[in-house]
């Protein structure tokens, strides 16, 4: 990968088509094993009205952010996130709700570099901790999540897709390290 090509920075407006395909084509890669394929179906089937929601759903100001990374113009990633989590037990987290890289471009540091962008903004947004909900049977992303030192917490809670639960998990991370490191 030639890093002069790679650029990440916030959303706009005009990544809205993209943004979805690329979620929808990474969604496939990482769920193939989970979720059945009428999922997928139903999901790619609202493209049009996620794209028309745009804007309201993802932007970057004091209580959510989104960013992309691109490569040579074209999405390889993606991170939105919210300064307050909508999961039962974690309210006074913020949350660290997608982060989805192109298979490819896994391993080039995209993630982790996303995961740092949130963690300032949160700090920067009053946060001092926050979670990532997470498929309890996507052993790939957990292993991410664990190797940056997230705390596998007691709490489950059914993602539910098409009237069937699966089993989410979630890690914690405490952002007062952060804030100490950086003093």
């Amino acid at each position: 990968m030639n890093k002069e090509l790679l650029k990440i920075r916030k959303v706009n407006s005009s990544d809205a088509r993209e943004w979805f395909i690329f979620g929808f084509k990474v969604w496939r890669d990482a769920y193939k094993d989970i979720f059945p394929e009428e999922v997928f179906i139903d999901r790619e089937s609202k493209l049009e009205e996620k794209v028309k929601d745009f804007d309201n759903k993802l932007q970057n100001n004091e209580t959510s952010i989104a960013y992309v990374a691109e490569y040579d113009g074209k999405i390889v990633g993606t991170m939105c996130g919210s300064i307050k989590s909508s999961y039962n037990h974690f309210d006074k987290y913020a949350d660290l709700i997608g982060l989805y890289i192109d298979p490819s471009f896994q391993g080039y540091g995209i993630g982790t570099a996303f995961k740092n962008i949130f963690e300032n903004w949160a700090i920067e947004n009053g946060a001092t901790q926050y979670v990532i909900g997470v498929l309890k049977d996507n052993t790939k992303a957990r292993a991410v999540y664990e190797s940056w030192g997230g705390k596998l917490s007691k709490f489950e809670e059914d993602f539910v897709k098409l009237g069937v639960g699966y089993p989410e998990v979630f890690y914690t991370y405490n952002l007062e390290n952060i804030l100490k490191k950086s003093r």
